[in-house]
């Protein structure tokens, strides 16, 4: 004889949220007040109650990512005295769970070694922790006796044979630029694929306007200049208001995927998703060898492409996703043996210009 038994059982699927490491930010420079501490900041922290009333350069960057970023820009940043240990307090984050997607390096470097030693820092952060971080780092502005031509020749071998993929040096021309390009990145209003460069992101808030030693001003000539250099500068444009920004100029090789920021944000947003995809998939049954297993792991593995290409009806107009829709062949699965799967996905990036070139001519039909 047999009885009735029912027993129900909540599914795990997967599909829940999960956190958002994009816009997320870790600033570390000199300040007065609270050195060493891991402190959360955000749009609305009083940074000098947090950093000390003094001006000190990790303030500077914080003010301006608080004022060129917006109402919901958060992020971390460690106050340090003048000869601490920046590796020591990255490491120290990093054990803390602490988990940016750019880490804001306030204190300007003075060397290539540096600027590699932070390259470094990234990839070994990525292979002991899985975090993709991306390094944004200070370099000096002018002195009171320096020409801008002198700057920009002190300024070249900082970068000069480097390649560094995930870092990126900006010089302090205004004095402020670092943290504001860091705001401008972080601002909701606009995705993690939008360059720096978009005009209709609006003006940069910034530092006066500086001049050298000579009085003369700063201008296009020398940003093109340090541009050419791989380094990241603002830049201006005739009978046009405003002090805006060139790319973010990641040190990838020539000929790299990944010169620009924006590029390598999308890869990495792209790369954070499937991994916990990926994760949650590990022995499950439902993804195998069969034509019907390889269907569901492109399905699932595909999921992160789907939303990154989601686009957004504004009106009339459309404002696009991250990337462009997925295609079949943009996910492909192998069984490398019994127990290995090899997952590939391509992520196609949606071109914007840079360059505009308009023709007029006139109309003379009758």
């Amino acid at each position: 004889m047999a009885q009735g038994k029912v027993s129900v059982a909540a599914i795990q699927t997967g599909s829940g949220a999960t956190k958002q490491v994009e816009r997320t930010v870790l600033f570390i420079g000199q300040a007065a007040e609270n050195n060493g501490k891991i402190l959360p900041i955000n749009a609305q922290s009083d940074f000098d109650a947090e950093f000390g009333v003094a001006d000190s350069p990790l303030k500077t960057q914080v003010k301006a990512w608080q004022r060129n970023g917006d109402d919901l820009v958060s992020g971390y940043a460690i106050a340090h005295a003048i000869d601490a240990d920046v590796m020591a307090l990255i490491d120290e984050a990093m054990d803390q769970d602490v988990s940016p997607e750019i880490i804001v390096i306030c204190t300007p470097v003075t060397g290539k070694a540096e600027v590699e030693s932070y390259q470094a820092k990234a990839l070994e952060i990525l292979a002991s922790l899985a975090r993709r971080v991306r390094f944004l780092i200070a370099a000096p502005g002018l002195t009171e006796l320096q020409n801008w031509s002198d700057l920009v020749t002190a300024l070249q071998p900082i970068t000069d044979g480097v390649v560094a993929p995930q870092t990126a040096v900006v010089p302090l021309l205004f004095g402020d630029e670092l943290g504001a390009v860091t705001g401008r990145l972080c601002k909701s209003a606009v995705t993690i694929a939008d360059s720096p460069m978009r005009v209709l992101t609006g003006a940069m808030s910034l530092m006066p306007h500086p001049v050298d030693a000579a009085g003369k001003p700063l201008t296009n000539s020398t940003t093109a200049a340090l541009d050419a250099l791989r380094f990241s500068c603002t830049q201006f444009y005739p009978d046009f208001d405003g002090t805006y920004f060139g790319d973010v100029n990641m040190l990838d090789a020539e000929g790299g995927d990944f010169q620009q920021i924006e590029t390598g944000r999308i890869v990495d947003k792209a790369a954070r998703d499937v991994r916990i995809i990926a994760i949650q998939n590990i022995k499950n049954r439902r993804l195998n060898n069969s034509a019907s297993g390889i269907e569901f792991g492109k399905r699932i593995m595909g999921k992160p492409l789907r939303e990154m290409a989601r686009s957004i009806n504004i009106g009339a107009d459309k404002f696009p996703g991250l990337i462009d829709t997925p295609k079949d062949d943009s996910i492909s699965l192998t069984f490398m043996n019994a127990t290995t799967l090899q997952v590939v996905l391509k992520v196609k990036p949606i071109d914007s210009p840079n360059t505009i070139i308009v023709g007029i001519m006139l109309d003379n039909a009758e």
